[in-house]
């Protein structure tokens, strides 16, 4: 990642997604914003259940970024979510944590932190990596 911003919005809400792994084993989408200047909001979504389905809360949350953006509000935006992945040393897809993360100048990428749970039901966090994504917040 190059731009600082979306640097400080990934250690913004990493700490986040660990700790809910740690004591839950899962977790909800939820998002994080940054405002014109540099706050860094968390923010999350409901839906009309108890467990929304995840990609209700990520529309969502996809939708209120497009909003700010569209305003000029903020000038980076992600969204935290459980996923299954492939990663770079292997095809096969394990759980990772995936950080949707795009600025206002255009970049757009996914960073994945892949855990495991080891014998004892401890996790146990893998090297991120990061990918391209298309652009959906800042359009």
């Amino acid at each position: 990642m190059a731009h600082p911003d979306l640097n400080r919005l990934l250690e913004a809400m990493t700490p986040l997604s660990k700790r809910l792994l740690d004591e839950f084993g899962d977790f909800l989408p939820y998002g994080a914003f940054m405002k014109l200047d540099g706050t860094i909001v968390d923010c999350a979504v409901s839906g009309e259940e108890e467990h929304p389905p995840s990609k209700e809360l990520i529309q969502a949350l996809t939708l209120d970024f497009q909003k700010r953006a569209a305003k000029g509000e903020i000038r980076a935006a992600g969204i935290c979510c459980d996923v299954k992945v492939a990663t770079p040393e292997n095809p096969e897809k394990t759980d990772a944590v995936q950080f949707a993360l795009e600025h206002r100048n255009g970049e757009a990428v996914d960073v994945f932190l892949p855990y495991d749970l080891d014998s004892s039901g401890e996790v146990v966090y893998g090297e991120m990596f990061a990918t391209q994504r298309d652009k959906r917040f800042f359009r």
